[in-house]
């Protein structure tokens, strides 16, 4: 298992073109305008449309803030309820989002179609366990608290913002999360014999 560190610092936070509220893009794997998946938290502060992100899904949880109504042209609506839980939507066509009371902050998984993507939102209390599988990366995300991730002889501290990727190389090992916050997990399955569509980790 190769364990990657992504430090507050390391996180990139970009105003919408909109003015409508801004993106801290957590992770990227893949090519800037080609990715394979992405993870990041988004602050709403007014309601708009969303972007087209044609050949992917997406799932979003509602953090904080809200309540937040995502609603299509042809009359579905999901709102993004109760807080901690993950929604799964295509991404095209886009949604419009309706923003009543305060600014949200929302967590995006967006995956290209094909892969096995979960958006695991959790609370922490004690450990957790993740194996080391051929061809399953997870992304752990501290929203609060503090933890410590275990790997053979490695150990990585987590506070608040701070986030660690394990990229799974089918090993015996496995890898522990101790400690008490909140966290969002985010599992990515490739399929098999996907070795050359499956990049490296950046970083």
């Amino acid at each position: 298992m190769h364990i990657r560190s992504i430090p507050p610092e390391q996180q990139v936070a970009t105003r919408w073109r909109n003015g409508g509220g801004s993106t801290r893009e957590i992770l990227r794997v893949g090519p800037e305008a080609d990715f394979d998946w992405r993870f990041s938290l988004a602050r709403v502060d007014r309601g708009g449309p969303f972007s087209t992100f044609r050949g992917y899904q997406r799932l979003s949880a509602l953090i904080d803030g809200g309540p937040l109504t995502l609603q299509w042209p042809d009359g579905r609506e999901l709102a993004l309820a109760p807080r901690m839980k993950a929604c799964a939507y295509a991404g095209d066509p886009p949604p419009q989002g309706l923003l009543e009371g305060e600014p949200a902050l929302v967590c995006n998984l967006i995956a290209r179609n094909g892969l096995d993507a979960q958006l695991l939102p959790r609370t922490l209390v004690g450990s957790m366990v993740f194996f080391d599988q051929a061809g399953v990366d997870w992304l752990l995300f501290l929203l609060s608290g503090e933890a410590e991730l275990r790997f053979v002889e490695e150990r990585h501290w987590l506070g608040r913002m701070h986030a660690q990727l394990l990229r799974g190389e089918g090993g015996s090992g496995r890898a522990v999360l101790e400690g008490g916050g909140e966290v969002l997990l985010a599992r990515i399955g490739y399929p098999v014999g996907s070795d050359d569509y499956r990049q490296p980790a950046p970083g």
